[in-house]
């Protein structure tokens, strides 16, 4: 008897030793399965272009190498409607990994839950000691969170026309009035020739808003990140100030005194357009116009200067920013970080943003490549040292309402540009707007 169960004792044992054998081979293989998974992460831009995809592609490529399993897919819609394509692909809970999210979009999409913290991996990131200011503002934007990892900055700067100013004895304008008097010097109807590029169509109240800052100053701001709401009076808003109206009155005339007419219809296109076409002296915009002019302009024809300071002695506008971000629905969230954060590493971010001529976000930028701190877009960083004078600001894109606004504001300011409207009414709608939103969502800067 004592023998069977000492038998017995064995078998069971050694059924065991193997069942324990059987299920770590299998968990070994299912390991070594689901590390050699074949995985394809979707990308999907926002301002896309020929050429910048092709540098995205690029960078891509190498990950892809790096990691033999993995396949990366770019698509790029028209931009005329690329936003609206994500929403779509977004509102559908699929088909996306990576969604490129602007300051504009950040807000809609955290808001309505497409895209997810990436805080357990960017922790952990051994690139993050060298993030700039700008890039964490951009990464924490939306609160606590961080919902993406910027690819550059758009700060705009001011592109001119060093012949024509050349031909005129003028010098190069330093503000905001010199822009007005340059253009109004170098505007001749009669040969088509205009001051200055205005921007009436799309977003033409952003630039609204950078003459209204730079004459008001941001140190009356509640929150530059909540641009429109004033310090010192809790819900109220910068379009009660006698400032603002001064500052809208002079951006209109930027318009009705050294503008082509058909202006009031250009967005970004129209505007570059006509600055390397030969129609416009003057054009505030971003650095990816560097690229256009050294194409299509000789060296002497133009020039880029820093931003036009106001009458508060700043020179205030948005810190524009693009980046990438997770979608909520991957099922690869390990992988797609891993990539957004190799495409954010210094080496790529620095290549990317030297050939679509962004501000980097890594402060080592310039170690890397000298194109930073030489040539025409050494101004950036000329203006990045300068913070008590160059300072950003933006719309109070955090609430709700913003989606609304931006959709009514552009058709507002063309009623006032065209007369439909006062300047006090514009005002009164602004006012209205902000003050309500406040009051419906309360302080959220």
């Amino acid at each position: 008897m004592k023998k069977m169960v000492a038998t017995m004792l064995t078998l069971a044992m050694g059924a065991g030793m193997l069942t324990g054998c059987g299920g770590s081979a299998v968990k070994q293989e299912t390991d070594s399965m689901k590390r050699e998974e074949n995985i394809v992460i979707t990308m999907v831009e926002s301002l896309t272009s020929p050429d910048r995809t092709a540098i995205i592609r690029e960078i891509a490529d190498k990950y892809e190498q790096e990691h033999p399993n993995i396949s990366i897919e770019i698509i790029s819609p028209p931009l005329e409607n690329a936003d609206n394509k994500i929403t779509q692909m977004l509102m559908s809970g699929s088909g996306v990994d990576i969604v490129e999210t602007r300051d504009l979009t950040i807000t809609q999409y955290v808001n309505n839950q497409w895209i997810q913290p990436l805080d357990q991996w960017l922790d952990q990131w051994e690139n993050k000691d060298t993030l700039t200011s700008a890039a964490n503002s951009a990464i924490y934007k939306t609160g606590d969170k961080a919902y993406l990892i910027p690819y550059g900055f758009l700060w705009r700067g001011l592109y001119c026309r060093a012949d024509w100013f050349k031909e005129n004895n003028l010098e190069l304008p330093k503000t905001w009035q010199d822009i007005h008097d340059a253009g109004v010097e170098l505007t001749d109807s009669s040969k088509n020739r205009f001051g200055f590029a205005f921007r009436g169509s799309t977003l033409g109240h952003q630039y609204a808003d950078t003459v209204i800052w730079s004459y008001i100053g941001t140190d009356l701001l509640a929150n530059p990140d909540a641009g429109y709401y004033l310090k010192e009076k809790e819900g109220e808003t910068i379009f009660t100030l006698p400032e603002t109206k001064e500052a809208l009155e002079f951006y209109k005339s930027l318009y009705t005194d050294c503008s082509p007419k058909d202006s009031i219809a250009w967005g970004f296109a129209e505007m570059v357009q006509g600055f390397v076409g030969g129609t416009t002296a003057m054009l505030i915009q971003d650095p990816e116009v560097i690229a256009s002019c050294e194409a299509d302009m000789s060296e002497e024809q133009w020039e880029l200067i820093q931003f036009p300071v106001g009458p508060s002695g700043q020179a205030v506008f948005p810190n524009g920013f693009a980046g990438w971000a997770m979608t909520s629905f991957t099922e690869h969230p390990d992988e797609v970080s891993d990539f957004i954060l190799y495409l954010s590493n210094p080496e790529n971010n620095t290549y990317f943003a030297k050939n679509y001529a962004t501000i980097p976000i890594h402060s080592n930028a310039p170690e890397l490549d000298s194109f930073f701190k030489e040539g025409r877009f050494s101004i950036y960083m000329d203006m990045a040292e300068k913070g008590e004078v160059y300072r950003c600001a933006t719309q109070p894109m955090m609430y709700n309402a913003y989606a609304t606004y931006k959709t009514n504001v552009d058709t507002m300011y063309q009623k006032w540009l065209t007369e439909e409207i006062s300047t006090d009414d514009l005002l009164k709608w602004l006012d209205d707007f902000w003050k309500d939103a406040y009051q419906q969502e309360g302080r959220k800067y």
